[in-house]
Formats: C-alpha cells, structure tokens, sequence
C-alpha cells in the first residue's frame, strides 16, 4: 500500500512538473488544451491524465482544483498564492518537447532504455507521444547521415558512421546546455555507466581524475567546458565503446595519436582502472585523446571526406607553389600524389595541435633558401597559415624534389654540370675533361652536343658552356666560353672567370681571400698578381673542398631594381588585363621580343595565367618566354592610377610587376630578391624614376 501511494505521489509530482509551469503563466485564465499539447510535446489524452493527478495533489490541499471543458483548461479556480509553497514542482527544470527527444536519443544511444515501454516508463508519457517522438528523431538523425531503426530483441538503435553520431550527441549536448537541462544528461550517463559496469561510483568525478592526471603528465593545463561537456563526452565514448561502436581511424591518424605524450598518459589512467575492474576498450583510447588534444566532435569528418580534403589540399599547395615560384610542373599529378603521403600527417600534427620535428631543417633553409621561401609563401595562400620551419622543411623538399635530379637554387644553372658543344671524339672530350680537372680541382658532370641541337635558352643549366666551334651571336652569353681543345691560359682566364660565379666556388670565397689576404700582410716583399692569380685561388679551392668546412649560408641577393628594369604607367580606368599587356609591351620594345605580346594576349583570357598578390597593392605576374629567341629575364613594373585595377580575386591592385622566364625556374634568384626586396612602393617607383 505505502509503495502504490509513493508511486502515486510520484506520478503526480511528475504530471505537475510538466503542466504546472505553463498553467502559472496564464494565472486566473484559461488555456486551450492545444496550445499545451503543441507546446509541450505530449498527446492530448497524456495531458488529460495530467490534469488528474494535478488535481489529485491538490485536493488535500484545499487550494482549488483545474477544470477541463471545451478542450480547454480553466486555471481560475486555483490559489495560486499558496500553490507556490506546495513542493510540487522539480528540482531540475521541465523538460520540453525537444529537450525531452534529446534525452530520449541520448537514452537510445547510452542508456537501457531503447524499448516503447521502456522510453514510456522512462519519460511518464503515452505510447502515441513515444511514437510521435520517435518520428521526429528518425527525421533528424537521418540529416546527419545516420539511421534510428528498430532491432529485433534490441529495440531502437542508432546506426551509421559513429564519427555522425558523435557529433549528433556533442550538438544536443550544447542544446542541453543552453536550456539549462544538462544535469538531466549527467543523471542519465551515471545511471547507464552504474548499470554497465556495476559500479555505485560517481564516472563524472573519475572521468575529471582522468583529466586531472592527464595535466600532472604532460605538466600543462586542459582547458574544459565551463559545463563539463568534455567530460560528458568522455562518458558516452565509454558508453558507446562498451556497446561496440568506435570511432574508426585511418593508420596515420593512429600513429600520430599513438606517437604523442597525450595518448601515453590516457593509456596509463585506462591501465589503472583496468585494474579496478573498469574496462575502456583501447580503440576508444585514441577518441579520448583527441577530445583532451582540444578536437570537438562538430569538427570532426569522416575518414572518406578526410581523404578527399587531404587531396585537395595537395592539389592547391601544388598550384599556388606554381604561381608563387612562376613556374609549371612537367606532371603535376605525380607532384600532388607524392605530397598526399606528407600532407596526411601535417593534416593530423595541425588537427591537434601537434609539432613536427625535423632535424634537416637547418641544412634546407641553408641550401634551398629561395625554394623554402616559395614553398612558405605557397603555404599561406592554400590555407594552411604559418606552419613552422620543421613543417615548411618537409614541404620544400617534396615541392622541389621533382624539378630536377639534383636542385640547385641558383636554378637551372647546375653547379655541377658543363656542356662541351662541338667535340668530334672521345679523346678530345677526355682531354678537356682532365685539363679542366687539373686547373680546377672539380670533377664536372659532363654533357655533349652538337651545334644544331643546341637550343639558346638550354644554355642558362650548365655551369659552364665550353664550345670547340664559333657560336652563332645570339647564343653567346655570360656562361660561354669558345676555345680550343688544347686549352690556352687565356681560355682557362675566361673559364675562371665563369667559374667565379658558381654557387660550389663562391661558397668559399670568403674563406680563400681571408687566406690571400693573411699572406698578403706577412709577405710584403712576394709579387702582388701572384696571391691575385686565380691558379692561386683555385688550388685554395681544391684544398678547402676536400676538408670538412663550413660553407657560406648566404645566399647572393639582387638588388631589386637591377630586376626591375622598367616602370610603365598604365592607362587610367584600364582593366587588369590591360595594364598587364602595358608591362609586356614594355618589355617586348626592350628585348625586341616577337611572341611575347601575342603569347600574353592569349593568356590574359585564360584561367592557365599565373599571378600572385605578394601585398595588399602589389600582384606579381608570370610572363613565360621560353622559345623565345630574344627571351632573357627581366620584370617591368605597371603603375596603375586611379585607384589601381580590380583582379579577379575582387580586390583592387595599384602595381603589377611583370616578370618574364626563360626555362622552369632560372629566374628564381630574381624572384627571391624581388619578394625580398619589396619593402614599399618607393623602393620601385622612387629610386628607379
């Protein structure tokens, strides 16, 4: 008898809590039994029910009573002054009809209660509000991807990519949250972990012991949710990992996890527990320390749509390299496929939070400063913000690996390599080779070709061009030498003279004329062009390149208006494309150029045009001249009056700098010192005009 009428009690608590609320809003009037269906999610019949047991509290009472007529409710018979100090209304707040769904998937998802009968027992409402409830549910986890069906034996569950599912629960958490209904998810949880494991302990406090732990072992500070939702979330892993449901992880997302400090100390706090009779499966481990590395499930994805992204980030860091560097892949496909291995775990390391440790970076920003440069400035404009000089290493390389056998930042001029043109045997070949070797002390890759196969623009990737035949006038340039096969002392000047410039020689520069000039100051009697002879500096050479020095990390710089040999002012209230056909104009009346007007006419109207805004107001174009017969590199710089000219990106641009190519990436030395020399629009304009 005593339990019925607890149960009765109980009941009739409950049936207040719900009604009681909305009826004290509309104090003294009456209120359509509608409106109170619609408003708090129940069926009319549970609300008659309702009505009931209101009244069945409130006999005893003898404060009045409510009065159903007409599909209404007459609230005027009730002494609302003494109605507040019956203990009748929750501890917590009503659960709305959307709260209460929320519960009810939550209970679906976590808890025991996955049955009709069970959810009615559950939430005290009538089999149609159940069913009506579940509809609703159906209809908004099918938006997230997944599905509520009904499992033979099991009940209602939710199936689909847990990674949706998750984040379903963490945005109906936050909804919990802003309706001040969270502790009805705290009770939920703790019941359902009691009721797992077997355990009358509190999850929520172990689950912040485990983050407690977690800070003493990484020695830093977890900043949680305000609400504990990091905590809830933690527990419904727990939950969800018991039932079988985790969250698949690709394998280099594991090992990223698995290589961190975080997922060490998680691993030894689910060891401890393990040891209490409290199991976490390991595949839930790595979730868990993604939520304390700071990753919310809302943003998390699916591993398919990860690899996707992973893709199109590979493709656009390969495309904006391009434009940066002014230059173009021979097979960018390849380029995008080997940078996919890398750009997965970078993803992983920025996903959260984590540092890359690269031990060659030094020795890349030392030998490749003009590629790591680009592939900086290419990083930026893909998205991916300042990365730091370990993650930048690794890019560069993989950017440039593919540019040549052996890359070179002074471009296509190869340290290493000479080409002999015009040789009519081995032997002759031999005995240039060994001349060279002995006056120079450098073991040259070696190339050999015949006059007509020689192309003017092939000659700027050699270090050296030494021709046994007269060069037509057109080729001759800084790099070539013509001579004969015995090699005089006047060729072997001029080819000191080429050398002097190679980056393999001019690394030791500083070192050899600090030597000369030692004995300069101890040997004042011995003859000056002596310690000025370049035998001297190359048997110096020979010497130092074969001991283990240091050298320069200097890299050469132009001065940038050596670069920029034109200013040209555009037309007032031109478009881009215009201003940009006045730089190549300009350009064409200079070197006498034939195809390059034509070539950049085509371009201005096609999406295959490379430009890149180095600054708020100055874009920097890509004007190529390769086969071009009077293709040189040089850049013309447009002023744009008026306000400057809109690009498509929809921003305005008051100068362009028009730089011209001659091959894949020669013209890099000019374009670094350009992108380092760009300090203001004086330092074109002014020193220049």
């Amino acid at each position: 008898m005593l339990e019925q009428e607890g149960k009765h009690a109980a009941e009739c608590k409950t049936s207040a809590n719900r009604a009681l609320p909305f009826t004290k809003r509309r104090r003294g009037g009456v209120v359509s039994l509608d409106d109170l269906s619609k408003v708090l999610g129940v069926s009319i019949r549970t609300l008659y029910n309702d009505v009931n047991a209101i009244n069945d509290c409130l006999a005893g009472c003898n404060v009045g009573a409510l009065r159903v007529a007409s599909r209404s409710v007459d609230c005027g018979r009730v002494d609302w002054s003494r109605v507040s100090e019956l203990a009748l209304t929750a501890e917590g707040p009503t659960l709305s009809a959307e709260n209460r769904r929320i519960m009810m998937l939550l209970g679906i998802c976590c808890g025991s209660a996955r049955t009709i009968p069970s959810l009615i027992e559950a939430f005290e409402i009538s089999r149609n509000t159940v069913i009506s409830d579940i509809r609703e549910i159906k209809g908004r986890v099918r938006t997230f991807g997944a599905i509520l069906e009904s499992a033979p034996g099991k009940g209602y569950c939710v199936f689909g990519d847990e990674r949706e599912i998750r984040e379903i629960l963490w945005n109906d958490l936050q909804t919990l949250r802003a309706n001040d209904c969270l502790g009805e998810a705290k009770t939920l949880l703790q019941h359902a972990l009691v009721n797992k494991s077997g355990e009358e302990i509190d999850f929520y406090e172990l689950c912040r012991c485990l983050v407690m732990q977690y800070e003493v072992d990484l020695g830093t500070r977890v900043f949680l949710d305000g609400d504990g939702l990091d905590l809830l979330m933690i527990q419904i892993s727990w939950l969800r990992s018991l039932d079988g449901y985790v969250i698949e992880m690709g394998r280099e997302e594991q090992a990223t996890l698995i290589s961190t400090l975080s997922y060490r100390s998680v691993q030894c706090s689910a060891a401890k527990m393990r040891q209490a009779g409290l199991i976490v499966p390991d595949q839930e481990l790595l979730y868990i320390t993604s939520l304390l590395l700071g990753i919310k499930i809302a943003g998390v994805t699916r591993h398919s749509d990860e690899d996707a992204h992973v893709s199109r980030l590979a493709e656009r860091l390969a495309v904006n390299f391009e434009r940066v560097s002014c230059l173009n892949y021979v097979d960018r496909s390849i380029v995008c496929q080997q940078m996919s291995n890398h750009i997965r775990p970078l993803y992983y390391r920025l996903k959260y939070g984590l540092q890359a440790d690269n031990p060659l970076v030094n020795d890349i920003r030392r030998v490749y400063p003009m590629s790591f440069e680009f592939t900086r400035r290419a990083a930026i404009e893909t998205g991916l913000g300042e990365l730091s000089d370990d993650e930048l290493g690794y890019l560069t390389i993989y950017l440039t690996a593919g540019l040549d056998r052996k890359m070179f930042e002074e471009g296509d001029t190869s340290s290493e390599n000479v080409l002999i043109i015009g040789a009519e045997s081995n032997a002759t070949i031999e005995l240039i080779k060994r001349q060279i070797l002995e006056a120079c002390g450098i073991s040259f890759n070696y190339t050999f070709l015949e006059l007509k196969k020689v192309r003017r623009w092939e000659l700027d990737r050699y270090a050296l061009v030494l021709s046994l035949v007269r060069m037509p006038p057109q080729m001759r340039q800084s790099n070539v030498v013509e001579a004969e096969p015995f090699l005089t002392g006047r060729d072997f000047k001029r080819i000191f003279k080429v050398l002097h410039s190679n980056r393999i020689i001019s690394g030791y520069q500083g070192m050899i004329d600090e030597v000369i000039d030692i004995f300069k100051e101890n040997l004042p009697s011995a003859k000056q062009e002596d310690f000025d002879s370049d035998r001297l500096f190359f048997e110096l050479f020979r010497y130092f390149s074969k001991k283990p020095y240091e050298t320069s990390e200097k890299l050469p710089q132009l001065d940038v208006r050596s670069v920029i040999e034109g200013v040209t002012t555009a037309p007032t209230a031109c478009t881009w494309q215009d201003a940009i056909r006045c730089g190549c104009e300009a350009i064409c009346e200079r070197t006498g150029s034939r195809t390059l007007g034509d070539r950049m006419n085509n371009l201005v109207q096609s999406p295959k045009i490379q430009w890149y805004r180095m600054t708020p107001e100055i874009v920097l174009v890509h004007c190529p001249m390769q086969g071009d017969e009077h293709g040189l590199i040089t850049a013309e710089a447009v002023d744009c009056p008026g306000g400057g000219v809109q690009f498509p990106d929809q921003r305005m641009a008051s100068t362009i700098i028009c730089l011209t190519t001659i091959d894949r990436y020669s013209h890099w030395s000019a374009l670094y010192s350009i992108y380092k020399g760009m300090g203001s629009l004086d330092s074109i304009f002014t020193p220049i005009c």
